[in-house]
């Protein structure tokens, strides 16, 4: 009964509380409550700060001994951008063109709207441009908030439906926590994963080579549950829909689509998908039970 209560706890903290998780403080607060749920049931946490370029500096979480686990269960919890179609997985270009093309719409949309509202104040206004008139500052105001805005929009906004990508594997991991007590495995949080490999890289130059990673991403999804990796057992094919690797050292397990293309197998998540109301428990459970068997 305390665990079902600790996991309903979890998926409130995550799901609602702190789903967003891409500005410096955003990350902050999670890694803050992050730290503080996990020290109820387990005490060997660390927090790794790694600089990923002079301006930023990005932190990976890691529980259990990650140096010397035979095994490492991980998923990246940083909130990616919003974008236009599919969430491609394993295709940075596609995904990159997919976010630029929403903020170029999206950017001149606006731009757009702001000229309309100039035109139309300069053509009604009646009053002049008076320091001394509360109208004057109303529009100053107003241009103010609109560049604001407007520079928020240049950069990306973040996506607020993200209960799939990537809420719903920081649960299932949170609930390998609490099941697993075995001292050669061990568990990762990895920052600026929507962007690049650098923090997987990171870890990967932690552990021991012989080490095999689990790389957990959408696993909450409606789409069937796939395994990709270079040594396929009986366990995998019971369990997923099962792919050869070309990675010795990292298996990626994800909820997908999945078709055959000139360039190989493409994996993709549909908007709908994406932004599914609730987690498919099942998959979770399914997550659970092919760690713990």
């Amino acid at each position: 009964m305390e665990q079902i209560d600790q996991l309903t706890d979890w998926t409130f903290h995550y799901q609602y509380i702190n789903r967003v998780r891409r500005t410096k403080k955003q990350k902050q607060r999670f890694l803050s409550t992050l730290v503080t749920d996990i020290a109820k049931v387990r005490q060997d946490i660390r927090v790794i700060e790694y600089k990923q370029n002079k301006q930023y500096v990005s932190s990976n979480v890691y529980i259990g001994d990650v140096v010397s686990a035979d095994r490492i269960i991980c998923t990246y919890y940083d909130t990616p951008l919003r974008h236009l179609g599919p969430y491609y997985l394993f295709d940075r270009l596609k995904q990159r063109k997919g976010t630029l093309r929403l903020i170029i719409v999206s950017t001149l949309i606006y731009l757009l709207v702001g000229l309309a509202a100039t035109l139309l104040y300069t053509k009604n206004g009646t009053s002049p441009f008076d320091l001394r008139q509360f109208s004057t500052w109303a529009v100053i105001l107003c241009y103010g908030i609109y560049f604001v805005l407007f520079s928020k929009l240049t950069k990306g906004l973040s996506s607020r439906k993200n209960k799939v990508r990537n809420t719903s594997s920081i649960l299932a991991i949170l609930s390998l926590i609490m099941d697993l007590n075995d001292k050669k495995t061990a568990f990762a949080f990895i920052d600026e994963g929507c962007f690049g490999d650098t923090g997987l890289d990171f870890l990967k130059e932690t552990c021991k080579p012989s080490a095999q990673l689990y790389y957990l991403d959408c696993v909450g999804g409606n789409e069937d549950l796939h395994f990709v990796g270079h040594q396929i057992t009986e366990k995998e094919k019971q369990r997923f829909i099962t792919h050869k690797g070309s990675e010795q050292q990292v298996n990626y397990i994800f909820c997908a689509q999945a078709s055959e293309t000139e360039q190989g197998m493409s994996y993709y998540l549909e908007k709908s998908s994406l932004n599914q109301v609730e987690i498919d428990q099942e998959k979770l459970t399914k997550i659970s039970d092919y760690f713990n068997h």
